[in-house]
């Protein structure tokens, strides 16, 4: 994109004024109003996201709130006309001076707070407020712009700090996965106006990250708040939503027409009851156990692979951008949960899933034992995108999105946000434990011990140790050429939707046998039908199957038909060990 384009054959472009998260702007002249306006388009040519931005802003009629003027199309291209404001945003101010007085800091503070208090009483939640969305013009009058990411409040689900805002200045409350309100919005605020004071975030400078800015966000792990702006900032920033002023209270405070009230040193408090605490424990004799413990609750988010509930760490609502979301928490093997997202309301599916793993033999990036490590992405591929979470104990939380329908869709913008909601829930401690399972169901059993060395050493031609995959519920043993795989897992009623393959029966138990092209076998048996003790969503099977499937492969060949004997003999060796 050059100086000098036409764009919809009205707006010359002059001067490139900036990117940010959302899009980038440009100068330009309307050579048929003969005027200075400002341009916007998405970085990624989405223009949901420039047309949602048009309509909020041309509710809007605030003096400090940039004013949208029209929406024009370019070719493929949708532009968003604006006010032209000579200007500079406060990180530029920042970054050319360092922190403002604290009289600069009130009026740019009342000026951003008028443009809220507006926005709330049209039920609009900006989502997004941070110095590189403030503009400071030449007579220091302060404007709020890019309204990208805001929802009007019938709409306004989020989670998740992709689709909620920027994590150096989240409301604790958005960071731990919780919808966006007027509230967070003045939080927001609160933390704009503390870096405007002092040039960096409330969660810190952020040199370690966006992720432990998050981290710090979700277990309100303020930077301490000192001068003479500190009342007022812990009255905007206070941690619960409901002890915060409203966006026009706030005015009030910032200018002084109404006292904020004196700010409580939290920190003593802590203390205090920290003391107390440990006087308790002593008198009980409990306080070597107190300390012992503490530290193994922190280093330790796993606990036991078998019993964590991969679905606690999902937040439906971070996804609610992208459209109709469920919670599907009866599919694939036991490590694993999935939302599954309409993103028109037709039936266009995107599906992301999150998984459990084990460590990662070749990690592309070092963990660090003991330590929740940052979110790690993976480059994406047409039709995947993934992100990594490692865990103190270098254990994995793995999130995919993947089209269902091949229809086009943000598949690395839905990883982030399940990826930035699950951060957020690791941030608050221990991932939740699951119902407990039935009796008779897999998840009790070890899949490494369904197979005898024998029947493994007739498929592959020689004794090989079993490898365990995570919990159990996956088992490998494999030579130079073959692989032996047995895997649990939990499906829709398969009789209702054959797969495909061959129908047959092993050990009185229906079954489907599939070749490949690959040089592959694989059994499927069905172990039980069962009704979940936690639903899926409407519409779905009310029962599932529960299914254990077993496949050679071999790397030399291309037909898999020659490996069946061998892989229904282990099937029904797998199957007479299975619970009845």
């Amino acid at each position: 994109m050059t100086t000098g384009r036409l764009i919809a054959q009205r707006y010359r472009l002059e001067e490139r004024l900036g990117a940010g998260g959302m899009g980038v702007v440009w100068r330009a002249t309307d050579l048929e109003l003969r005027r200075t306006v400002a341009l916007k388009r998405s970085h990624t040519g989405d223009a949901g996201q420039i047309r949602r931005e048009a309509r909020i802003g041309a509710g809007l009629t605030d003096a400090h709130v940039v004013t949208v003027y029209d929406v024009v199309m370019d070719g493929d291209e949708r532009w968003l006309v604006m006010e032209y404001l000579p200007s500079r945003s406060l990180d530029e101010l920042l970054a050319a001076g360092g922190p403002l007085p604290p009289e600069q800091v009130r009026r740019i503070g009342a000026d951003l707070a008028g443009a809220l208090a507006a926005m709330h009483a049209a039920d609009i939640t900006h989502r997004d407020i941070k110095p590189a969305n403030t503009l400071v013009g030449e007579d220091g009058t302060a404007k709020l712009s890019d309204l990208g990411i805001a929802r009007w409040s019938e709409a306004t689900v989020t989670g998740g700090a992709q689709a909620a805002g920027t994590a150096g200045y989240l409301a604790p409350e958005v960071a731990n996965g919780h919808e966006a309100t007027p509230a967070a919005d003045v939080f927001s605020l609160g933390a704009t106006l503390y870096a405007a004071a002092t040039g960096r975030s409330p969660w810190g400078s952020g040199e370690a990250g966006p992720y432990a800015q998050l981290r710090r966000a979700a277990a309100y792990d303020l930077e301490p708040l000192t001068g003479e702006l500190a009342p007022v900032l812990g009255a905007l920033m206070a941690k619960r939503a409901d002890r915060r002023p409203t966006a026009r209270q706030a005015i009030d405070l910032l200018t002084g027409v109404a006292p904020a009230p004196p700010h409580k040193r939290q920190w003593r408090l802590a203390v205090s009851i920290g003391a107390a605490v440990v006087v308790v424990l002593l008198a009980a004799g409990l306080l070597t156990t107190f300390f012992r413990q503490a530290p193994q609750k922190s280093a330790d988010l796993l606990g036991d692979p078998r019993t964590a509930d991969p679905c606690a760490l999902l937040v439906p609502n971070s996804l609610a951008r992208f459209g109709k979301v469920a919670l599907e928490p009866n599919y694939g093997n036991f490590n694993h949960c999935d939302l599954v997202v309409d993103t028109t309301g037709k039936g266009d599916i995107v599906d992301v899933a999150l998984e459990l793993r084990l460590p990662d033999e070749y990690p592309a990036e070092p963990s660090t034992p003991g330590k929740l490590g940052q979110v790690q992405a993976d480059p994406p591929t047409e039709n995947r995108c993934k992100r990594t979470i490692p865990l103190p104990n270098l254990y994995r939380v793995v999130i995919f999105a993947r089209q269902v329908n091949n229809k086009p869709a943000e598949l690395c913008g839905a990883a982030e946000a399940v990826a930035l909601a699950a951060y957020g829930k690791l941030a608050q401690g221990p991932i939740p434990r699951r119902t407990s399972f039935e009796a008779d169901s897999t998840a009790s059993v070890d899949a490494c011990r369904l197979l005898t060395g024998a029947a493994v050493k007739t498929a592959i031609g020689r004794a090989a140790p079993a490898e365990p995959d995570y919990g159990n519920w996956t088992c490998y043993w494999q030579n130079a050429t073959r692989q032996v795989t047995i895997e649990f897992g939990r499906e829709w009623p398969l009789e209702d939707d054959p797969p495909d393959g061959a129908r047959i029966s092993v050990g009185g138990r229906l079954a489907f046998m599939d070749t490949s092209e690959d040089g592959e076998c694989d059994v499927t048996v069905v172990h039980r039908r069962y009704t979940p003790i936690v639903a899926s969503e409407k519409g779905t099977p009310r029962e599932r199957d529960e299914t254990v499937t077993i496949t050679l492969e071999d790397k030399n060949i291309t037909d898999g038909t020659g490996l069946c004997p061998d892989v229904t003999a282990m099937a029904q060796v797998a199957v007479s060990r299975l619970p009845r």
